[in-house]
């Protein structure tokens, strides 16, 4: 009877160090920031827009263009290397098209932009 004892004992004993072995590798992983819990970093799209209208020739249309007539992509994961294209509707008139797209790539981890 004393060695069922002592058995169950030991497995209760190995089963609660296992959670606690399970817990602290958890709290670790979080408190260290493990890819697999944080969230995705995307491009913030008023700096995107500003960036992009900065870089818009003025000779393609009639008035300058403001902020609210660039659109490029929703959600752009920070991602070096990526590419993507952003387009700026404006007033055009006969001779100016009042339309131009701007190439943007993603030049490094951090965000940073190479437009053209």
């Amino acid at each position: 009877m004393t060695d069922q004892r002592s058995f169950a004992r030991t497995v209760i004993a190995f089963s609660l160090a296992v959670i606690a072995c399970c817990a602290l590798t958890f709290t670790i992983m979080l408190l260290a920031g493990s890819p697999a819990v944080q969230p995705q970093r995307v491009l913030d799209q008023d700096a995107l827009s500003r960036a992009v209208l900065n870089n818009v020739s003025s000779t393609d249309f009639a008035k300058p263009p403001t902020i609210d007539d660039v659109s490029c992509p929703a959600s752009i994961p920070v991602e070096a290397g990526r590419g993507f294209e952003c387009k700026v509707d404006g007033v055009g008139d006969g001779s100016k098209s009042g339309h131009a797209w701007v190439k943007v790539k993603i030049k490094d981890d951090q965000g940073s932009l190479s437009l053209g």
